[in-house]
């Protein structure tokens, strides 16, 4: 194929992505409200999720439009175990301000982390009662699980993340420079259904994500050990309920 031809078809491929996700939002905009009523602002439960990234899980988690609770994102650039102490430290500040939060979770990265060390940051956290959404390697696994039915086995998150932009049309992306930010569009092609299958890309990767985890957990496997891995899907799960 010319490069004329195949720059022509990405670029018409980028446009059909786009005109389909516009299309999807619109006639969820034009669904019905639900019957009951809406919660008040007091009413409503507020959930923490303290994250290791600094853009592309706060972005990934604030793409979604919440409804039925507060939801708070508060990027910290630390390794696991200190991750877990500032979730920690944040929980107990709001417990005695008496404004409490309903769940709080942690999510974080295997990456280079010492097996003992993040095995060690999985346990503290269960043991002070928080949630935890870790991904071995990379939070990219669970993008990746939208498009492809990784059977978890070990993937390097270079490679995981050249996969994931491997999927996407051509000028669609993470934005910024070394920061990747999760941008609109991006977010909407996760949200959207597969134009071949027809079935929701969210939906499935919560089911491969969670197939993977039972098999590991089945077999006994610490945290560490198990890549491929990602338990985001278990966040996403509470927070769907909400929107």
């Amino acid at each position: 194929m010319k490069m004329q031809d195949k720059q022509a078809k990405q670029r018409q491929l980028a446009e059909e992505t786009k005109a389909r996700l516009q299309a999807e939002k619109a006639r969820r905009q034009n669904r019905p409200l639900p019957t009951r009523a809406a919660a008040t602002l007091d009413e409503r439960p507020r959930i923490l999720i303290v994250c290791q990234g600094q853009e592309t899980e706060k972005s990934y988690f604030e793409g979604f439009e919440y409804v039925s609770a507060i939801i708070k994102t508060i990027p910290v650039a630390q390794d696991p175990v200190s991750l877990v102490e500032a979730a920690i430290q944040l929980r107990d500040q709001a417990k005695a301000a008496k404004n409490p939060y309903a769940q709080v979770w942690c999510v974080f990265d295997k990456d280079d982390s010492p097996a003992d060390q993040f095995n060690a940051a999985v346990s503290r956290a269960h043991s002070q009662k928080l949630r935890v959404a870790y991904s071995n390697q990379a939070f990219e696994f669970w993008l990746l699980l939208h498009f492809e039915d990784h059977q978890g086995g070990g993937l390097d998150r270079a490679l995981c993340t050249e996969k994931v932009l491997g999927y996407l049309p051509e000028g669609i992306g993470f934005e910024g420079n070394k920061k990747k930010r999760i941008g609109r569009t991006f977010f909407d092609i996760l949200q959207s259904n597969d134009p071949q299958s027809g079935r929701n890309r969210r939906k499935v990767a919560i089911g491969r994500a969670r197939a993977i985890a039972q098999r590991w957990q089945q077999a006994g496997t610490p945290p560490a050990d198990q890549e491929s891995a990602t338990l985001v899907f278990d966040l996403v799960m509470q927070l769907q309920r909400h929107l």
